[in-house]
């Protein structure tokens, strides 16, 4: 049987091969898609498994190399924190002696008081009881030597150390000035036959011609510097049960939290245990420069052995070996949950794609029913079309009369040719744009347009574009009949006859010399910054981009300098940004007198400043152009009526060796200026891979505190404080804890710093705030005692104008009663506006609330700021607390400071207190508040009002 095709078997035809192609490709599509996804899932379970231990040994690797680089930086600091201390110790011991002396002076002999000043210093001691002071006069003699009383009224002038300096003379000549330190070698405590180098700082006491000082050893200072780094990384904990466990290199083990049992031990005292053999292997490990080891250790979780991985690193310069490890056991959990997670994954994936196929399938087919519908209407419409096509003709023809009006009322010039480039016709626009009337152009070339500015390439690329497509597009400079250039935007389209080839061409065109203009403004504006006419981000971005492939082409290297001005926010703060902006303005003047002409000078914002050095021989040029930078910026600058001093810190990324893109050399540009700032300001620092992995740490907490806030992850704990001689529950200290979501809980001392270097710490002090006094209020509303809470008051925030303003916004919040609100500041905040400060406090005085000085003792101790500034409450710094009763220095100081308090009308309350004797000793001295473990660690709100549900009223001081 033949088969017949006409209009209406087509359609069916066309629809049941149609289903027959559907139903096969989409059983073959089922079968792939089932195959391809148990294959993925194998994939990827293996792959799984493998980031999982690269990701945590990353994680180690990370953890270790930050502890080490605070251990390198602790060690860096034994010689200013010894002298810093010196330098205080010595200036109490001076004080003291111009106290005697303005008391004494006219009242007794000045034999006499010379004896009350050197009495009185005998007997004091500091540094855990090892710290003395000394006298001695300007011609050498020495007055007072607690540590060898029989040399004092001797000559010491001529006595030497080992290396042949005279310590005397080194100390009269430091105290010349009035002050200053003194380096010598002299016998260590305990050892008469070998000296080791001592720091001794002297002040002058004028009455007497007396240099008063102290010095001490630097290994002793090195050794507190070492307990308490060790007492610090004992606390650290990351991941599920991380932890720090620290060797020394000898086989003494310092610290290891999951058996602290052997802590002190050596290696060689653990017998042929395993702990011993997998110590030894740590050991060995780090003597070939550390890195990632497994090993089964006893898990405190479970008290068994389990397998471990961790990263060792060795410190050199204290012998040390840090090791970071975690329990393989919480990875195979966290495995066998992802793991489930992904097998979920798969069989869903199948699930979705079968139904995925199945819904195609069915689309297919309806599809394809209306589509054999649809052909058969096409047919029908073929007929139409054929009717219609005689009414589109004469359609036609009033379009072109419509075309032909259009070409001369036109606002472009148009110019047609023909297949010779002959001019034709031309419209009134062209006239009006160029000059020529259409008499003085027709039949000519428009070769006589031509301006000159483009070369034969050029005209030569348009004709080949033009021919091979019919059209072509672009900006062209020509010439107008007067002889001006103008730039126009040119459309050529050429039209072709039945044989394919040009007969005529059609130029349209507009004259673009204002939109040239524009887009030069808008261009200088895109490219330049509008304050000091540097090229900004955007144009250093291109030029840097095209000085790295000149670079890579030659083989030769560049250098990125950012520039950061040290304390600028201060100019802004205290003069103005008017000020601010006219300082911008000369520093980026003197920055291009630097550099070459070659050389770019850009503004990023703010007081960030890029400067960018091609085509430099060595690195060592970046240094030199960077010293000239420094010299430049040294002398004043003269703004209006001030002479302002503005140091810049400087980081150094050279190509290709600190990166091979314009990103990452910024990037390690700028790491390499906070190094320079960390190093003191007023430097240059060249990039190193180290300084990359601490800021990223650093970017990371930064940006997770700055959506603390936000996804509730902060939260205050408060730790209460009790009358000493009653015992009754008087008040508590709002305390910020922050707990991390995949880091944990994140010290304050990690976070608070950077929270004030980047202002996050005013948001969250005002949270801090709002929060403390919202909870007081809600304990008083659920009729439980009233309870004083302090809030500690960061320097940022004592900064602010409205302190005040924001104080009363939080008590007004709340309900709170200002009475009720304790507010905690430190000596050094106070020192920094004494002016401005003593006007908010005056406010907040006024309001109600009570003021406490903070760590007392511990800074300046100023007696002056304590007359000035009117307060509540010393709090006495836990570090003269921990070793009462037995420390008698401690003691001395303890009760010394109380009765300080008591003579000037202050409370005083004693921090750290942890044992019976300790409260018993500050009770009898007259201390009135306590807190502390031996009562209390800090607690959550919650446990605070069960607390207070057992104690009986609070009553504020000032109420």
């Amino acid at each position: 049987m033949s088969l017949v095709i006409n209009e209406k078997s087509l359609p069916r035809l066309q629809l049941i091969g149609m289903l027959t192609l559907v139903l096969v490709f989409t059983l073959g599509l089922g079968i792939h898609f089932t195959l391809q996804h148990e294959r993925d899932f194998e994939a990827s379970l293996a792959a799984l498994e493998a980031e999982t231990l690269a990701q945590q040994q990353s994680l180690l690797e990370a953890e270790v190399d930050s502890k080490r680089n605070y251990l390198e930086f602790v060690r860096s600091r034994t010689e200013s924190v010894l002298k810093t201390s010196l330098k205080v110790q010595v200036d109490q011991a001076l004080r003291l002696a111009e106290a005697i002396y303005a008391q004494e002076k006219g009242k007794r002999p000045e034999k006499e008081i010379r004896r009350l000043v050197v009495e009185a210093l005998r007997p004091l001691r500091f540094f855990d009881g090892r710290g003395y002071f000394f006298i001695d006069d300007l011609a050498g003699n020495c007055v007072l030597l607690p540590t060898a009383p029989g040399r004092e009224g001797s000559s010491l002038l001529d006595n030497r150390d080992d290396s042949g300096h005279y310590i005397m003379r080194g100390l009269i000549e430091a105290g010349t000035r009035g002050d200053g330190y003194s380096r010598y070698r002299w016998y260590a405590p305990g050892n008469e036959k070998e000296m080791a180098d001592k720091i001794a700082y002297v002040r002058r006491f004028e009455p007497f011609g007396w240099l008063i000082g102290a010095g001490d050893y630097l290994y002793q200072m090195e050794a507190d510097l070492q307990r308490e780094a060790l007492e610090r990384l004992r606390s650290v904990r990351f991941a599920h049960d991380g932890y720090l466990a620290v060797l020394h290199e000898n086989g003494n083990i310092l610290i290891t939290p999951a058996n602290p049992g052997i802590e002190g031990r050596r290696l060689d005292s653990l017998g042929g245990s395993d702990e011993q053999r997998t110590i030894g292997r740590i050991l060995d490990l780090a003597r070939q420069g550390g890195g990632p080891i497994r090993y089964d250790w006893i898990n405190p979780a479970t008290g068994r052995l389990s397998p471990k991985l961790s990263v060792v690193r060795p410190v050199e310069s204290w012998g040390w070996v840090l090791i970071a490890g975690v329990y393989l056991d919480d990875l195979q959990e966290d495995l066998a949950r992802r793991r489930s997670s992904l097998e979920s994954g798969v069989r869903q994936h199948i699930s979705t794609t079968a139904l995925v196929l199945a819904v195609a399938a069915g689309a297919t087919l309806l599809f394809s029913f209306f589509f054999s519908g649809w052909l058969a209407r096409l047919f029908r419409q073929y007929r139409e079309d054929l009717d219609s096509r005689n009414a589109q003709l004469l359609e036609n023809a009033r379009e072109l009369k419509l075309a032909a009006q259009v070409f001369e009322s036109g606002n472009e010039g148009m110019v047609i040719t023909d297949g010779d480039n002959r001019i034709i016709t031309v419209n009134q626009a062209f006239t009006r744009i160029t000059g020529y009337r259409p008499e003085e152009v027709v039949g000519q070339n428009p070769a006589i347009f031509s301006s000159g500015r483009h070369d034969a390439d050029f005209y030569r690329q348009m004709w080949h574009q033009l021919r091979d497509t019919g059209a072509w597009a672009g900006e062209i400079w020509n010439r107008r009949k007067d002889g001006s250039f103008f730039p126009e935007w040119l459309n050529i389209s050429s039209v072709r006859d039945e044989g394919g080839q040009a007969s005529h061409y059609i130029a349209a065109f507009s004259d673009i010399t204002e939109r040239k203009a524009a887009e030069a403004q808008v261009r200088h504006l895109a490219e330049y910054d509008a304050l000091t006419n540097l090229p900004n981000r955007v144009l250093l971005q291109d030029r840097l981009g095209q000085a790295i492939a000149a670079a890579r082409r030659a083989g030769s290297c560049l250098a990125l300098l950012f520039l950061d001005l040290d304390r600028f926010k201060n100019i802004n703060d205290s003069l103005g940004h008017t000020v601010g902006d006219q300082v911008l303005c000369q520093v980026g003047e003197r920055l291009l007198t630097a550099v070459r002409a070659s050389d770019t000078v850009s503004r990023l914002g703010g007081d960030e400043f890029v400067l960018l050095l091609p085509q430099l021989e060595s690195p060592a040029q970046a240094a030199s152009v960077a010293e000239k930078l420094l010299h430049t910026l040294a002398t004043p600058l003269a703004i209006d009526d001030y002479e302002l001093a503005v140091t810049p810190s400087i980081g150094i990324a050279v190509f290709p060796e600190d990166g091979e893109d314009g990103d990452t050399l910024l990037k390690n540009a700028d790491a390499a200026m906070y190094v320079a700032k960390e190093s003191g300001r007023n430097n240059y620092q060249y990039f190193t891979a180290a300084m990359n992995a601490r800021v990223s740490q650093r970017l990371l907490l930064e940006n997770n505190l700055r959506q603390a806030l936000a996804r509730q992850e902060l939260a205050l704990h408060y730790q209460p404080q009790y009358d000493l001689h009653s015992g009754t529950l008087v008040g508590c200290e709002a305390l910020l804890r922050w707990r991390q979501p995949e880091q944990g809980l994140i010290p304050p001392d990690r976070f608070i710093p950077v929270a004030e270097e980047t202002g996050l710490i005013l948001p969250i002090g005002q949270w801090v705030l709002r929060e403390a006094c919202r909870q007081a209020q809600a304990w008083q509303d659920a009729g439980l005692p009233p309870l004083v809470v302090a809030v500690n008051i960061s320097a940022v925030q004592f900064r602010q104008a409205n302190l005040a303003a924001l104080v009363q916004e939080a008590l007004a919040a709340s309900g709170l009663s200002p009475c009720w609100l304790e507010l905690e500041l430190t000596e050094s905040m106070l020192m920094e506006d004494g002016e401005r400060h003593t006007q908010t406090l005056a406010q907040l005085k006024a309001m109600g609330i009570r003021l406490a000085l903070d760590d007392f003792g511990t800074g300046y101790s100023s007696l002056a700021y304590l007359k000035r500034f009117s307060l509540d409450k010393l709090k006495i710094d836990r570090s003269f607390i921990r070793d009462l009763p037995q420390d008698a220095d401690d003691a001395a100081i303890t009760t010394a400071i109380i009765g300080m308090a008591r003579d000037l009308g202050l409370e005083t309350l004693a921090e750290g207190v942890e044992t019976e004797q300790q409260w018993s000793f500050l009770a009898e001295r007259g201390c009135a508040q306590m807190q502390g473990f031996l009562r209390a660690r800090p607690m959550p709100a919650d446990e605070i009002t069960a607390l207070l549900g057992r104690h009986g009223s609070a009553t504020p001081a000032n109420g």
